[in-house]
């Protein structure tokens, strides 16, 4: 974050820094594969996750 946000942008005020974080936050955990995940965005990876390990029922 440090790197791809708050070191090349400038905020004039809280709450821009607050909706550009929010945004950014957004892309990365929904939109942004990552390498952890096997190149997979979160939501591929949790939708995978789900379908291959249904709730058990008791």
């Amino acid at each position: 974050m440090r790197d791809e946000l708050l070191a090349i942008e400038q905020f004039d005020t809280l709450l821009e820094a607050q909706v550009l974080v929010a945004d950014w936050r957004i892309e990365y955990n929904t939109y942004r594969p990552h390498s952890a995940l096997g190149m997979l965005t979160p939501a591929e990876f949790a939708d995978q996750w789900r379908r291959t390990n249904p709730p058990k029922l008791s």
